[in-house]
């Protein structure tokens, strides 16, 4: 079990490790496959699903109202999806502040964490690359996509053979520089 101090920098790197690879957009965009989509990848499944995680008025700096953030999330949404993100900017009034985009992704890997520990008893004591690699793969797939989906990967994580990790963690739809960093952090995980 890691301490606080050891937690805390996992999550640091898993964080700046997203930030490099995911991005970071402060507004509602469509990814490639048609998901509304903010922050680091934050997905917002539902119009109302933005409404707890602090948007802000672009021109005021107020707090949005529930119906100012659906009205975004329905704007976006009826675009054509896998556009660049700032594209999408002119058909939104809110954003999400720096402070907030770092707040959800922390809670979303917290919540990756508990159910990558429930999958993989030794999530921490693996090499810290394989953690973030695992985080991750979590992150762009959910946790049940991912052990679902992926088990010849899961398996490779079982017999920590972090070589066959690296040969089976290729995602569709995530570009082949992100696949490519993943596979390296595997292959770094080997020692």
């Amino acid at each position: 079990m890691l301490n606080t101090t050891q937690t805390n920098s996992l999550f640091d790197s898993a964080l700046a490790y997203l930030r490099a690879h995911e991005g970071v957009v402060d507004h509602m965009y469509l990814d490639v496959v048609g998901l509304v989509t903010i922050g680091i990848g934050c997905q917002l499944s539902a119009p109302d699903s933005g409404v707890a995680i602090g948007l802000l008025l672009r021109a005021t700096g107020e707090p949005a109202t529930s119906a100012q953030i659906i009205q975004d999330w329905s704007s976006v949404k009826s675009r054509q999806p896998g556009l660049l993100a700032r594209l999408y900017e002119p058909f939104t009034a809110t954003y999400l502040p720096a402070a907030a985009i770092d707040a959800e992704a922390s809670r979303r890997l917290e919540v990756f964490v508990s159910s990558l520990r429930r999958r993989f008893p030794m999530f921490y004591v693996i090499p810290r690359p394989a953690q973030i690699g695992l985080l991750d793969m979590a992150y762009s797939l959910g946790a049940a996509g991912l052990f679902a989906k992926y088990p010849k990967f899961c398996a490779a994580v079982d017999r920590q053979d972090w070589q066959s990790a690296a040969d089976e963690c290729k995602r569709a739809h995530v570009s082949w520089t992100r696949n490519a960093a993943l596979a390296a952090l595997f292959v770094e995980a080997k020692g």
